[in-house]
């Protein structure tokens, strides 16, 4: 599912003093994310069309456990309109409205497109980065050096004093926007293993695509 660009962002490029700061901000955040190991919270998810009128709105919940031994991050994100299974090597992408679920390795980017983490961490991936305060928010942009990237800019907005993610905001050179806005974020949650796998008899009537090799 692509997410569409974000309104009213200035963006603006930092000098190298700024850049450290902004992945220090970063690295702070995702470290908070990993050493919390099993994590749950509540999405809210706003889509807006390219001239700003709302495509639609969603909500749902979303768990990390990055306890594996083999620290690849498993996931599971559950939205009316999208539901998502990782658990560190494969990753399941169903779509009620075209009953079809999607199968491919947790470590392509499409997969990990889905993953807060690694949207987070794509500063390291040839984007510029940038950071403000606004209020009691840092605030990081990153823009990608490659235009043929998916995304025109990433914000994410992270609670200055916590490092816990606030919201996420989105766009492309396309149009468009989306809001993504983190609300009751828990710790020290109890997963079982097949909480990060589709249960695909659940769904007997979809249509598996699936690109693993």
């Amino acid at each position: 599912m692509r997410i569409l660009a974000i309104l009213f962002i200035v963006l603006h490029f930092a000098s190298p003093f700024f850049a450290q700061d902004a992945t220090r901000v970063l690295d702070n955040a995702v470290k908070k994310i990993k050493s919390d190991e099993k994590i749950s919270m509540e999405l809210e998810l706003v889509v807006y069309d390219i001239d700003g009128s709302v495509a639609y709105t969603d909500k749902g919940s979303l768990f990390i456990d990055n306890s594996v031994a083999t620290k690849k991050e498993r996931f599971a994100l559950f939205l009316n309109r999208m539901k998502v299974w990782c658990n560190g090597k494969k990753q399941w992408n169903y779509m009620p409205q075209t009953n079809e679920i999607y199968i491919t390795e947790a470590d392509s980017q499409e997969a990990q497109m889905f993953s807060p983490v690694y949207i987070m961490q794509l500063y390291k991936q040839n984007y510029k980065s940038s950071i403000k305060r606004d209020g009691k928010y840092d605030v990081v942009t990153l823009v990608p050096n490659n235009e043929d990237e998916d995304y025109e800019d990433i914000v994410v907005y992270l609670d200055a004093n916590t490092s816990l993610l606030d919201r996420i905001e989105l766009s492309m050179g396309q149009g468009g926007s989306a809001r993504i806005v983190v609300k009751n974020y828990k710790t020290g949650c109890d997963f079982d293993k097949s909480q990060f796998v589709c249960p695909v008899e659940h769904f007997p009537n979809a249509e598996i695509v699936d690109m693993m090799p």
